[in-house]
Formats: C-alpha cells, sequence, structure tokens
C-alpha cells in the first residue's frame, strides 16, 4: 500500500467519522440531515477501507451477525412474498440501517469519536429538552405542538412517542454521567438535575404512556445495575416513592391510564383507539402468524395481508402501516427465523455488557430493555426517528463494549507478558 493510498483511507475514515457525529447530532432533530450524513458516513466508511482491516475485531461483535442476518432474512423474504414492489423497496429502505452497524462499527475503533457521537446525542437531547420547557411559556416555531402552561403535552419533533423513547435513554445517560462525575458535586448535581428535568418531561409535560412505562423499566434497570446493598434498597424505594408520587401530581397520568383500561376494556368493539388497537393489531398479526409461522408471508407483505384480513370498517387504512409490535411484525413477515434474528440484535447488547466496564454494563442493558421493552408496544426498527435512535445507539453502544471491554484472564497475562 502506497503512501497516497494510506492518506486517502485516512482522510474517508475522518469524513465518515466527522459524518456519524452530524447523524447523532441531527437524527433526533433533522431528520433530512441524518439521513444525508448517514449516506455519506456509509460511502467515506467503505472507501476508507476500515471495514476489512478490522474484520477481526469486527466480526466478534455479535449485533453485527445479528444485524447482516435479519436483513439477509429480508432480502431471503422477497423471493416468496406477495408484496408489491414498492412495498418490497420500502422495507429494504427501512431496515437498510442495519447495514451499518459492521462499517460504524469498524470506524469507532477510537474512544474519542464514541464519546463525540454520544456528546452530540446528548447536545440534540438537551436542544429538545431546553424546547420542552420553554415551550410552557412561549409558543416556539420549531415545536411540534403549541400548548402553553404547565400540564399540557409539549411534544417538539416528530411525535410523543419517539420523543419520549429517546428521552427516556438520556434520562438514564444522565444519572450515568452523574455517577461518573466524581469527586466534582456541582457536574454531579447538574447532571442528576437534568435526568429529573427530562423524566418530568415524560410524566407531566406529554402525553404518550410508552414514555410512562419506558422510564418506569428503564430506571428500575439502571438502579438495579448502578447500586449495590443497602444503597440497592434505598434506589429502588425512592424511585417506588417517585412513581407514586408522579401518580399523585401528574392529571395527565391519571387520565391517560384511565383512558388505557376504557379502551382495553372495550377493544372488541373494533373502535378506533389507541390501545384498543394496539390489541387488535396484536390479535389479529398473531392470526396470521399463524398460518405461516415458519417461513412468514414474505417481505413487505404485512400492509395489503393486513387489508385482505381484517375487513372492518376503517380498520384497513388504521392498521396497515405496522401492528405496533416489532416482534410480530418480523415474525408474521420473515417467520421464525426472523423473529429468533430481532431476537439475537436484542440480546447483544446483554452479551456485549459480560465483558463490559461497569457504567458500559448499566448504558447496554438499560438500552437492552428499551429496546425489548419499547418493541413490544411499537416497531422499533420501522418507524424512522425511532430505528435511527435504536440502531445508531446499539452500534456506539456496543463498539464501546467492543473495544473497551475488560480483557479476560488470559488476554490480560500476554498482553503483560
Amino acid at each position: 500500500m502506497t503512501f497516497d493510498t494510506r492518506r486517502m483511507q485516512a482522510l474517508f475514515e475522518s469524513a465518515a467519522l466527522v459524518c456519524l457525529v452530524v447523524v447523532f447530532l441531527s437524527f433526533p432533530v433533522a431528520m433530512a440531515l441524518a439521513y444525508i450524513a448517514m449516506a455519506l458516513a456509509l460511502l467515506f466508511g467503505l472507501l476508507s477501507g476500515r471495514i476489512w482491516q478490522r474484520w477481526p475485531t469486527v466480526r466478534r461483535a455479535p449485533v453485527v451477525w445479528a444485524a447482516l442476518g435479519l436483513y439477509a432474512l429480508m432480502l431471503l423474504g422477497i423471493l416468496y412474498t406477495p408484496a408489491s414492489h414498492d412495498d418490497i423497496v420500502l422495507h429494504l429502505s427501512k431496515y437498510s440501517k442495519l447495514l451499518l452497524v459492521p462499517v460504524c462499527i469498524a470506524l469507532l475503533a477510537e474512544s474519542v469519536w464514541r464519546r463525540r457521537c454520544v456528546d452530540a446525542f446528548v447536545l440534540a437531547m438537551l436542544f429538545i429538552l431546553g424546547s420542552v420547557y420553554a415551550n410552557i411559556f412561549w409558543d416556539l416555531p420549531w415545536s411540534r405542538t403549541h400548548n402553553l402552561g404547565w400540564g399540557q403535552d409539549h411534544t417538539v419533533i416528530g411525535d410523543y412517542i419517539t420523543q419520549n423513547v429517546m428521552m427516556t435513554f438520556f434520562v438514564v445517560l444522565a444519572l450515568d454521567r452523574g455517577l461518573r462525575a466524581g469527586a466534582a458535586w456541582w457536574r454531579r448535581g447538574a447532571w442528576w438535575l437534568v435526568a429529573l428535568l427530562g423524566a418530568l418531561s415524560i410524566t407531566h409535560l406529554s402525553s404518550g404512556r410508552t414514555g410512562y412505562l419506558l422510564l418506569m423499566v428503564a430506571l428500575f434497570a439502571f438502579l438495579l445495575l448502578a447500586t449495590q446493598g443497602c444503597k440497592r434498597w434505598l434506589a429502588l424505594g425512592i424511585l417506588a416513592l417517585g412513581l407514586l408520587t408522579v401518580v399523585a401530581t401528574s392529571t395527565e397520568v391519571q387520565e391517560r391510564v384511565k383512558l388505557g383500561i376504557t379502551e382495553a376494556r372495550n377493544s372488541k368493539s373494533m373502535e378506533i383507539t389507541s390501545i384498543g388497537g394496539r390489541i387488535n393489531f396484536w390479535k389479529n398479526t398473531w392470526s396470521l402468524v399463524e398460518q405461516k409461522p415458519i417461513t412468514g408471508w414474505g417481505t413487505g407483505s404485512y400492509h395489503d395481508t393486513w387489508c385482505e384480513e381484517v375487513t372492518a370498517e376503517g380498520w384497513c387504512a388504521f392498521g396497515r402501516w405496522h401492528p405496533h409490535n416489532q416482534y410480530l411484525f418480523l415474525w408474521m413477515e420473515n417467520g421464525i427465523l426472523g423473529l429468533l434474528a430481532f431476537l439475537a440484535l436484542i440480546g447483544a447488547p446483554v452479551w456485549a455488557a459480560r465483558r463490559a466496564q461497569p457504567h458500559q454494563r448499566r448504558l447496554l442493558l438499560s438500552f437492552a430493555v428499551i429496546l425489548a421493552v419499547n418493541s413490544l408496544i411499537n416497531a422499533s426498527l420501522w418507524s424512522s426517528r425511532e430505528s435511527h435512535f435504536f440502531v445508531m445507539l446499539l452500534i456506539v453502544l456496543c463498539a464501546d463494549a467492543l473495544y473497551g471491554a475488560t480483557p479476560r484472564p488470559a488476554q490480560a497475562r500476554r498482553a503483560a507478558d
């Protein structure tokens, strides 16, 4: 390899890494920019050749095989799908972010770039959080909702589900940074204040029930991993007290929970509602799974098949986009292997956490819990901004564990020798 070739590869690598930072900065707030930066990161990343040079390390990450395996099953599903050309292309495009996993993990070998990516995400979330609270007093032109006052829904970007999914992990991230602030008590307090404000934005300034659930399970997982002994019981007790306080002080939470219970009870009437709709999505999609549990119906088949099977008035348009359950979505289209590949993708950060540093472990497992639970009630890899969030965070967290993992005893002895 000549000097000029090495220099060009280094330039392509630097360009790809800059684009990756732009992706993390932009996907929470500006999807068009995120798509452009993502495409450039993939192009420059391939031109840099790092994926081939670092392949012996990259291939050790289970997330790489889970992502590539899931996409390969989608390509295989084209061979027997009844879906239209447009629906096939739509699915291949939606899930194409999975192809970023090996390339970006190869690029993120240096901790400084992984930190810059996470910091870019933090900066974007701070902008969203600040906008949520500013929206109480001022009608911000970039806000999705225009409701002034406390207790209103202040969704800044996308929809409240997507905003709360990202905000939940941001709360966990802020708690973790507070724990790692060391002797700088003011920095620790600042991060914990940010975490509190983020949690309140979900419970008191949003209409999303998804956020309530994700916040509860994510905080439980994080506190379980971040504390030990008496401190663990104290932390879990504070969490329980906090949940009771939220229920007692947030009329929005009370009303949304009551409405959800009512919608669930009335789901058999096939009335188009949020919770009732999800229950009927799941029941009817499961019926489709039962017909072809091994192979599935084929890539892109859900949309038209749903409309053929569910003929109640209004339900074709209401339910044809996705079934609000990523497990059933992939099982219905790509069979049992599609489901297993997705379970492997969820399990990848859990596997990576085995040899990760303590702070990496609690972030990896908290993220896995958020992905697993959200996928029960939403299409985590299908919905645009959500899929950006889950795939990009999966990449940076697993890369951090891969390159910064605690060495095994045998490896440590070889390094010492």
